[in-house]
């Protein structure tokens, strides 16, 4: 049971995201190019697997239509 949410702005979906599915620790030497090519994202050392944006583009878009 949550009983509170905190979270900056500036990366408040990422926020989202890690509740749906977790993130997983890289380094913050990975090169983002490679990266990207496999379908990940970086954001300094979390890869984010580019499902898990869909996965809340899924969960977020009918709330704000």
């Amino acid at each position: 049971m949550v009983d509170v949410l905190v979270t900056t702005c500036g990366g408040i979906e990422e926020d989202y995201m890690k509740c749906l599915a977790p993130f997983y620790i890289g380094d913050f030497t990975f090169k983002g190019k490679d990266l990207h090519s496999s379908g990940v994202n970086r954001t300094g050392n979390l890869l984010i697997p580019q499902t898990r944006y869909k996965a809340f583009d899924a969960w977020a878009l009918p709330i704000f239509r």
